[in-house]
């Protein structure tokens, strides 16, 4: 019989190579999961680019059809009477004559990058009017102001502060123009 006294040599943690590796693998994941969140942000700026642009449309197919205003204040013709797109049960303004008309699928219309869309007429300032003095108005409140200025850069000229899309610096809303 043999006597055999073999020593095995215990790995005492990983090596370097086996770090690399598993660093590596983390890196990708952390790239995929930005990637996602971009790809779902994207998504959402889209939607809501396309439902402002939808409203427009629809806004200019109802003057045209009715010769007159969707939403339109009767104590103040020509003007939009403020209201929120959020609102339970509307009996009036833009988003109910829309929808009444056929021209809404949808009689309540949420935003993804803001808490509710607003159609308003542009004078005086506070949280019932506009940015664009003297106009009637499609706004996103409560909107982020980087996604603001992305969606600005991509209706209008770049100017925050002018043309037919304007936005506040402090993120309480991006307005476009309805004429």
């Amino acid at each position: 019989m043999l006597n055999c006294r073999c020593h095995t040599v215990r790995q005492q943690g990983y090596t370097v190579v086996e770090l690399a590796i598993g660093l590596i693998i983390v890196g990708v994941l952390i790239s995929l999961l930005l990637k996602g969140i971009a790809f779902i942000d994207n998504a959402k700026f889209q939607r809501d680019l396309k439902a402002m642009k939808g409203l427009h449309t629809a806004f200019l197919l109802y003057k045209d059809r009715y010769g007159r205003l969707p939403g339109e204040d009767a104590t103040h013709p020509g003007r939009f009477k403020t209201v929120l797109s959020t609102l339970p049960n509307p009996t009036e303004g833009l988003f109910y004559d829309l929808y009444r008309s056929g021209f809404m699928q949808a009689l309540v219309l949420e935003p993804s990058v803001g808490s509710a869309f607003k159609a308003t007429w542009g004078g005086s300032s506070g949280a019932n009017y506009g940015l664009i003095a003297g106009r009637n108005q499609l706004c996103i409140t409560d909107i982020n102001v980087e996604l603001a200025r992305w969606m600005e850069l991509r209706l209008d000229d770049a100017d925050r502060s002018a043309g037919e899309v304007e936005y506040t610096l402090n993120g309480s809303q991006l307005c476009m123009l309805l004429s």
